[in-house]
C-alpha cells in the first residue's frame, strides 16, 4: 500500500473506530450505513474496500458487515438502451453514471430486506448485484450473479460519487446551471437522496473525499481505465473516457461545493478529507451531527 493510501486508511479507520463502538453501546438493532462519497478516482471505492476488510477483520463472526458501491446498481445493458431511446434527446442519460440511470426497485428491494428482515426471518442471507463495466467494449452490464451477505446486516458501507447530492429545490428558474439535460437529473436525484442520505430510518456515518480542482476526476479517470483494461484486456478508450466524464461536470457543478460545505453525508457524523491531485490529503474536518 502506498503512503498516500496508508494516509487516507489512517483517517478513516480513526473514523470510523470512534463511532462504531459508540454506536452499537445504543444497543439498536437496525444497521449502521456507511456513505462513502468522492468524485470517480479519488478512491473511494479503494478506501471502501479497504475499511470493509478492516471492519470483518475487527468484528469478525460478531457482527455482519456488507459492501456495495451505487455503480453495482446500474440498470443491465438492455434496460439502458430503454432509457437512452427513452430520453433520446437527453445526452446525460445516455449510457450509465448519473442518476436516473439505476435500478431503483432492485435499490428498494436490497434495502427492505436488510431493513424488514424481522418480518422474514427464515431468510438468511440477500443477494447484491453486481455490475461489470468491461462488458459491451466498456459500456457495462450487469452480472447475474452477485455476492450473498448475510442477515440481519449490522454494517453496510455503500459507495457511490454522487452520494451526499442534494437535488435542487427552489429558484430553478433562476440557476443558469440546471436546465436543459440537466432537469431530468435533478428529478431523478429526488429518488435518490428519499431513499438513501435523506431517509430518516437510515443513520449513517458519512466519508467524503473532495479535491482542490474538480478537473482532478479525467486524470484519475483515465487511471482507473488504464487498471481495468490490464486486468480484463478490454475496457473504453482514451476518447471514450473524456466523453464519460464531461457528462458528470455539469453534476459536479451545481451539487458539489454545497454538498462538500454542508458536511451532511452522515447522520450521525461526517469526515471530510481534502486531496490534491495525487491523492494526498492536506485537509481533515469531522463534523458530529448528533
Amino acid at each position: 500500500m502506498c503512503d498516500k493510501s496508508k494516509e487516507i486508511l489512517d483517517y478513516t479507520t480513526e473514523f470510523l473506530d470512534k463511532y462504531i463502538p459508540e454506536w452499537f453501546e445504543t444497543g439498536t438493532t437496525y444497521p449502521l450505513f456507511i456513505f462513502v462519497s468522492g468524485p470517480q478516482g479519488s478512491g473511494k471505492s479503494f478506501t471502501s474496500i479497504q475499511l470493509y476488510n478492516h471492519l470483518r477483520q475487527k468484528y469478525g463472526d460478531e457482527k455482519s458487515i456488507s459492501f456495495a458501491s451505487i455503480d453495482d446498481f446500474y440498470l443491465t445493458h438492455d434496460d439502458q438502451l430503454k432509457l437512452n431511446e427513452q430520453f433520446k434527446n437527453n445526452r446525460l442519460l445516455q449510457g450509465r453514471g448519473l442518476p436516473g440511470t439505476h435500478d431503483m426497485e432492485l435499490l428498494q428491494d436490497i434495502l427492505n430486506k436488510i431493513f424488514n428482515h424481522d418480518q422474514h426471518p427464515n431468510q438468511e442471507t440477500v443477494t447484491l448485484p453486481k455490475y461489470d463495466k468491461s462488458q459491451f467494449n466498456g459500456l457495462g452490464d450487469r452480472c447475474m450473479t452477485g455476492q450473498k451477505i448475510k442477515l440481519p446486516v449490522d454494517i453496510f458501507i455503500l459507495e457511490g460519487w454522487f452520494l451526499g447530492f442534494n437535488p435542487i429545490l427552489q429558484g430553478i428558474e433562476n440557476n443558469d446551471l440546471l436546465a436543459g439535460d440537466m432537469v431530468d437529473v435533478n428529478a431523478k436525484l429526488f429518488m435518490y437522496s428519499d431513499l438513501l442520505w435523506r431517509n430518516p430510518e437510515i443513520k449513517s456515518l458519512g466519508i467524503v473525499f473532495t479535491t482542490d480542482d474538480i478537473k482532478n476526476v479525467y486524470e484519475w479517470r483515465l487511471q482507473q481505465e488504464h487498471e481495468l483494461i490490464s486486468k480484463v484486456g478490454k475496457g473504453m478508450t482514451n476518447e471514450q473516457v473524456r466523453a464519460f466524464v464531461d457528462k458528470y461536470m455539469p453534476s459536479y457543478r451545481l451539487y458539489f461545493n454545497d454538498f462538500v460545505h454542508s458536511e451532511s453525508l452522515g447522520s450521525i457524523a461526517t469526515l471530510t478529507l481534502g486531496i490534491d491531485s495525487n491523492r494526498k490529503v492536506f485537509s481533515t474536518k469531522t463534523r458530529c451531527i448528533e
